[in-house]
């Protein structure tokens, strides 16, 4: 996103978000954590809609690397359409809140 707060982390097109994890996960990383919108106190905000356009292009490229794939996101319905892909991982700074979310976290492979 434009407004993360690390730079080296920002990756505003697709392509450039595939590049990066894709070479993340050559050179060693277990895991590569995407997210969609900042998490600071300042950042704007960021509808699931937008952020599951975000993420899409790189859940597609990296499908058959899913187990390796977290997505650090505390919307629900982002957390679901990635539940649904098959990421490995759900990242929520809120602590997933939502307890209408949890069904869905203890079926999911």
């Amino acid at each position: 996103t434009e407004d993360s707060f690390f730079d080296e982390s920002r990756r505003l097109d697709p392509a450039g978000a595939v590049t990066a994890a894709i070479e993340m996960l050559r050179v060693g990383s277990d895991v590569v954590d995407v997210g969609p919108a900042a998490s600071h106190p300042d950042a704007r905000p960021v509808s699931p809609a937008d952020e599951i356009r975000r993420i899409a292009p790189l859940l597609d490229a990296l499908s058959d690397q899913m187990h390796r794939v977290s997505i650090d996101s505390f919307q629900p319905e982002t957390q679901r359409y990635a539940l649904k892909r098959g990421v490995g991982y759900l990242n929520d700074i809120q602590g997933f809140p939502d307890p209408a979310l949890y069904p869905d976290i203890a079926e999911a492979d």
